[in-house]
């Protein structure tokens, strides 16, 4: 039963709509700017070897020392919490987040390879988390959860124009109780369809059928298929992470904050100007990359792969904020073209969208999400979803497997010393 005799519950059903409103004109504002600026630096380009634009260096260069310089100004630290961290924790610092949004505007306009899902979350929560405050249901966890809950879920709902999309991911990465499942979708899922309905009229763009694809003839031997390409989306999501604890490593020499943000900065135009696929969200490239797979040639492919992933591990050094799981649906679409390439007897819908949901699905816990977003992008046949969502777990399992694994193999000296 929804608990209609909370009194918070009954005004977050009427102020969803409102949530679901500004949050579908902030969103529609935020994705106008960045997008407008980004496509007038990024949007003409050839997709080959070196075939970017030379100035992107200095542009992102000079990012990086803009974005250095914010966040002295703004004194924001140097880690803060990313998308995902914010809706596990459904909470928005509200003094924080108007800052978190301009330097993520700055960032993508910029050229970091990040997505816009950072400012999305934090636009659509923060105004949530603020309302919650402004009623006086701050004290109440459950309340000021489900307001910032219902605020993100506007957000996403517009960018995503998919409001299904963005309600199941608010839902699986939000920290709500099973029981408390259906009350806290019914405001969710009331915002997000606010917000679509906004964004869609005005933009008429949506995530569905982005990336077209030859039909999918199911075959039961997919099912097999899946498992082995979630596997290697774990290990390709492992190479990720060493990457950037490399990355990570290697910038920790540049002490100074603002010469940090200048090399890193024109590190990731460089990557960008040598190999365009790579530059900014991954969105639009993966949908370039996906038409004229055919003729970029096995070397090509693996370099955009290797070059995103340490185009978003600078980034992020740079200073940039944005999100990341866009991104790594880049990584993991590129992955499944690669697949593909080598073995073509897989057909290259199954290996994209598998990949494409299973690379993220791998650490993040929202499956339901990425299986509806690979099905929905790829506009893959139903029966594409059993090899697909076969994928997603089985990479989750095996990064769960290696992570326990490598933290025990850690743990036994210790142990072992303690017991001597």
């Amino acid at each position: 039963m929804l608990p209609l005799e909370k009194s918070w519950y009954r005004k977050l059903l009427i102020i969803a709509l409102v949530l679901g409103g500004v949050g579908g004109l902030l969103v529609l504002l935020f994705m106008s700017l960045t997008d407008t600026v980004t496509n007038f630096f990024y949007g003409a380009s050839g997709a080959g070897w070196w075939s970017g634009n030379w100035w992107w260096i200095p542009l992102t260069a000079v990012g990086g020392l803009i974005i250095s310089l914010l966040r002295k100004a703004w004194k924001i630290p140097p880690k803060v919490p990313g998308a995902i961290s914010l809706a596990n924790q459904a909470w928005i610092d509200t003094g924080q987040a108007p800052y978190w949004v301009a330097i993520s505007a700055v960032s993508l306009m910029m050229g970091a390879s990040l997505g816009p899902s950072f400012a999305l979350v934090v636009m659509g929560g923060g105004l949530g988390s603020w309302l919650v405050s402004r009623l006086g249901q701050q004290e109440s966890e459950e309340a000021r959860q489900e307001f910032t809950l219902t605020g993100m879920a506007g957000g996403l709902g517009a960018s995503f124009s998919a409001p299904l999309f963005a309600t199941i991911l608010a839902s699986e990465l939000s920290p709500t109780a099973k029981r408390n499942y259906v009350s806290a979708f019914i405001p969710q899922i009331i915002a997000a369809t606010i917000g679509f309905l906004i964004f869609f009229s005005v933009t008429g763009s949506s995530i569905l059928g982005s990336y077209e694809l030859p039909p999918y003839d199911y075959n039961s031997i997919h099912i097999l298929t899946g498992a082995l390409l979630g596997i290697l989306s774990a290990f390709v999501l492992i190479l990720f992470a060493l990457i950037k604890k490399f990355v990570s490593k290697t910038v920790e020499l540049i002490k100074n904050p603002h010469v940090l943000g200048l090399v890193a900065g024109g590190l990731v135009g460089l990557i960008a100007f040598a190999l365009p696929l790579t530059a900014t969200s991954g969105s639009s490239q993966l949908a370039v990359e996906l038409k004229i797979s055919p003729v970029m040639g096995i070397g090509l492919i693996t370099a955009v792969l290797f070059g995103k992933m340490f185009a978003i591990a600078l980034s992020q050094s740079a200073g940039f904020l944005g999100g990341v799981v866009f991104p790594i649906i880049f990584i993991g679409g590129t992955a499944g073209v690669l697949v593909h390439q080598i073995f073509p007897e897989i057909p290259i819908a199954l290996a994209v969208a598998a990949m494409l949901a299973a690379v993220p699905g791998a650490f993040l816990k929202a499956p339901l999400t990425l299986i509806f977003i690979a099905v929905g992008t790829v506009s893959i046949a139903p029966e594409g979803l059993i090899p697909i969502a076969i994928a997603v777990v089985t990479a989750h399992i095996t990064l769960a497997i290696i992570h326990t694994y490598i933290t025990n193999k850690r743990n036994t000296p210790l142990q072992a010393k303690e017991t001597d």
